[in-house]
């Protein structure tokens, strides 16, 4: 069994904003989640879920109170936003 290559990571404009105003400890766990994520995101480690009503969004559990919102295909992660979670799924624009 091979396994597939590791995947790129791609930020989108509005994740790179929300990340610039998270404490440096959030931005650096999101910054390794990520990277896991790029080899493996079936990882039992981490509680991705689909998103409900997004098909195709998944979420990550980032510092037990952010979340991060995701998509992939075959050779990308898209890191689409992060925020605390009382916030991240208000107004949520992707």
């Amino acid at each position: 069994m091979t396994l597939s290559p590791k995947r790129t990571l791609q930020r989108t404009n509005r994740f790179s904003r929300d990340i610039k105003t998270l404490p440096v400890e959030v931005q650096q766990e999101a910054f390794n989640t990520a990277q896991k994520l790029c080899r493996n995101v079936s990882d039992q480690e981490f509680d991705v879920k689909p998103m409900t009503g997004l098909k195709g969004f998944y979420r990550v559990v980032i510092s037990h109170y952010y979340r991060m919102i995701f998509s992939y295909d075959d050779l990308n992660i898209y890191l689409r936003r992060i925020a605390h979670r009382k916030d991240i799924y208000r107004n949520i624009e992707l």
